[in-house]
């Protein structure tokens, strides 16, 4: 009889950051050999998976919602579903309103779910999620200290990974020799100013934008030749893009485990990426350059450097596509099952 595990996510792919493609990822392959459920308020689910998807609606204020008059359609599927573990992915909501389940409890902190700068009672629900806990884990080393930290309870580290499969070289496509790509939020902590920058003192290379211009907090980026607004694109083309590029630039001014680095290096494209974040799994010199973050001249001087040294650009590909296996989803939901089972005192 395989254990029985709930994975709760407020949200799921296609409509994902790094929380939710995580859940998802891990949900999917734990699903071969365990019972796995899914809460989430998602309305579009990818059917077809060797699991249980359980929506509930997507109201304001969740944490207090299912923390009271929705409590009731909470406590009826985890009485049908009996999980004996539940696993939710960010703090809040579903680490609050699970809190007091009988269930194993463990919570992946993301970042923003434990960041200071919340009002009383959210601060209020994140402690109490986080103390009634089994185990806290974070996909990175950096928030696994600050949580130890801030909250002082022990955060292992679990990293976040990629679908090394989905991603990957595509032999045959036509790579171009001149361009640069960007994928994330048009905003400012991305760096999309600092790589306006470089565009302006790099007129001979292309600068690809891939990602929502209307996202919260987008900016308005300047009209510039060598500049392509290209937007939201699905996965396949995504990876197409990866492929055609020359080389990616990530210049976040911070990061928690960004996957776009994950998912570029799987396809065999070196990076030029700010420390923070990106150094969980790149080495500087070995599968890209490391810059500081908000330094428009060292972000101009690394991808120059890559641009016109094509050497060190074709070792720093095969590097990227050997250190992102490492963190296939396979691997990072073997250590999930890992915690599962030190948790539960026997073998999953």
């Amino acid at each position: 009889m395989p254990h029985r595990i709930l994975i709760a996510s407020t949200s799921l792919p296609p409509v994902a950051g790094g929380a939710e493609q995580a859940a998802w990822e891990v949900a999917k392959r734990l699903a071969n050999d365990l019972e796995v459920h899914v809460l989430t308020c998602a309305r579009h689910v990818n059917s077809g998976e060797r699991l249980s998807v359980h929506r509930v609606p997507r109201v304001a204020l969740k944490t207090l919602f299912y923390s009271t008059v929705g409590a009731p359609k909470v406590y009826r599927l985890l009485k049908m579903t009996r999980p004996e573990v539940i696993h939710s992915h960010m703090v809040l909501p579903w680490g609050y309103v699970l809190r007091n389940s009988e269930s194993k409890k463990v919570i992946t902190c993301h970042g923003s779910d434990v960041f200071p700068k919340k009002p009383y009672p959210m601060k209020y629900f994140v402690m109490s999620a986080l103390q009634k806990s089994d185990a806290i884990s974070a996909p990175s080393k950096w928030l696994s200290t600050y949580v130890e930290e801030k909250y002082g309870l022990p955060c292992r580290f679990i990293p976040n990974g990629v679908d090394t499969e989905r991603f990957r070289p595509i032999e045959g496509l036509n790579k171009r020799s001149n361009v640069v790509l960007f994928v994330g939020r048009f905003i400012r902590r991305k760096g999309v100013m600092e790589l306006v920058r470089a565009a302006k003192e790099l007129p001979q290379y292309e600068f690809w934008l891939v990602g929502n211009p209307g996202a919260k907090g987008a900016v308005e980026l300047p009209s510039l030749p060598n500049i392509k607004e290209i937007g939201f694109v699905d996965v396949n083309r995504l990876v197409s893009y990866y492929n055609e590029a020359t080389i990616c630039a990530f210049p976040s001014h911070w990061e928690n485990a960004p996957v776009v680095g994950l998912e570029a290096m799987a396809c065999g494209r070196p990076l030029v990426a700010t420390r923070l974040g990106f150094s969980e799994f790149v080495e500087n010199g070995r599968e890209g350059i490391l810059v500081p973050p908000r330094d428009a001249k060292e972000l101009v001087d690394a991808i120059r450097y890559l641009m016109e040294n094509e050497d060190v650009r074709r070792r720093f590909e095969q590097n990227a596509r050997k250190r992102a296996m490492q963190y296939d989803w396979g691997v990072i939901a073997q250590e999930y099952r890992a915690l599962y089972k030190h948790l539960l005192g026997g073998s999953p």
